[in-house]
């Protein structure tokens, strides 16, 4: 078997059906960690490597097939292993694409949504390995960003990887829809933040827009993460696997022409966490757009514009994805720009945006001024 970076210590049975177990060390290190990963017939995925293993959990090959820290996947395993399995003569430009199928199917059974971009491979946010380094060492994160620049998405990625479950809740507004309550006829009705401290594997508790939430119940949070349990209707947790993760349009610092649902975040509930800026990245707006550098260029001139004009506008992946879509299915590009980017703002709006460019974009905004 080929150096993969790791030993396999142990492979056996989870608790869940259709999931093992791995024990793993890495190489230079003596820590073990244990992944819990969904089985695939006779082989399970860690770390970019294919582990098969027979019925009594005996380790009968390992391969690597990609890298997990978003470079490019290798083709190579992938060429050998499709060649085993048919004896067809294929030509070199169908072969590429069964081998694009066969990586995309690999994404799917992993069940991470990638943006579909041309190279084969997970886009990971600029910001991901510090939020998992944070995790992995027990501190409680916080992403301040705006909204649509992937936050949920980035946390749900590296619990994948880590093969810790995921649990969401969104802002909260009542008590009970963090703490649970018990009704009249004596039933616990359990949250995500429940399931989360109830959870005997290692995981994720994210709250979204925790700057949104009342309050009273970040002082309960705070509290949980401090004291490290938390006191239900029908008792008390221990919090020992679970990893905080909230994230904010603001830092904590209150309502703005943003964002103005926002609170106030007192600096005892801020010191709990690492915070970490999380803005848009640009590695993921260029796989969105499949490598259209004069979108991403354009949008983020109007971004600029924005800020410093003081417009109300968020020029998110979402309308990166919107445009792309509509340009690729033969909408003119005034109206797919007007729909996608612009919608929303009046003619006054519009006409105070100025970017510089040459590009058909900046020529169409041209246009749909001179229109206005």
């Amino acid at each position: 078997m080929a150096n993969v970076g790791f030993e396999i210590k142990n492979i056996e049975k989870a608790r869940k059906d259709g999931f093992v177990a791995v024990t793993i060390v890495f190489d230079n290190s003596d820590k073990e960690y244990v992944y819990i990963r969904r089985t695939y017939g006779d082989t399970v995925l860690i770390d970019g490597c294919r582990i098969t293993f027979d019925e009594e959990f005996n380790v009968v090959d390992v391969v690597r097939e990609y890298y997990t820290k978003g470079r490019r996947k290798t083709k190579s395993n992938y060429k050998r292993n499709y060649k085993e399995e048919t004896s067809e003569e294929v030509s070199e430009e169908q072969e590429e694409k069964k081998i694009s199928e066969v990586i995309k199917e690999e994404m799917e059974e992993k069940e991470i949504q990638v943006p579909e971009v041309e190279e084969s491979g997970e886009v990971h946010h600029e910001s991901y390995e510090t939020i998992k380094t944070c995790l992995e060492c027990n501190i409680p994160v916080y992403l301040a960003g705006p909204a649509g620049s992937g936050k949920n998405h980035t946390v749900e990625q590296i619990a994948n990887e880590l093969g810790w479950n995921f649990y969401f809740s969104n802002s909260v507004q009542q008590e009970y829809k963090l703490t649970g309550f018990i009704d009249a006829g004596g039933k616990f009705h359990e949250t995500e933040f429940y399931k989360a401290c109830t959870d005997e594997n290692d995981c994720i508790f994210f709250l979204d827009e925790m700057d949104a939430s009342i309050p009273e119940v970040l002082v309960l949070l705070n509290a949980a993460i401090a004291n490290g349990y938390f006191e239900f209707p029908n008792g008390r947790v221990n919090l020992g696997h679970v990893h905080f993760v909230a994230a904010g349009n603001t830092v904590g610092s209150g309502a703005d022409e943003m964002y103005t649902g926002r609170m106030v975040l007192d600096q005892a509930t801020l010191d709990r966490f690492a915070i970490v800026e999380f803005g848009y990245s640009k590695r993921i707006e260029m796989a969105i757009t499949k490598k259209n550098t004069e979108l991403v260029e354009f949008v983020h001139q109007l971004r600029k514009e924005a800020e410093e004009k003081g417009i109300r506008a968020t020029f998110s992946y979402r309308c990166l994805t919107m445009i792309t879509k509509l340009e690729k299915a033969g909408m003119p590009l005034e109206m797919a720009m007007k729909i996608s980017i612009l919608k929303g703002m009046d003619k006054d709006t519009i006409n105070t945006l100025n970017p510089v460019g040459a590009s058909k974009y900046h020529e169409a905004l041209r246009k749909i001024k001179r229109a206005a």
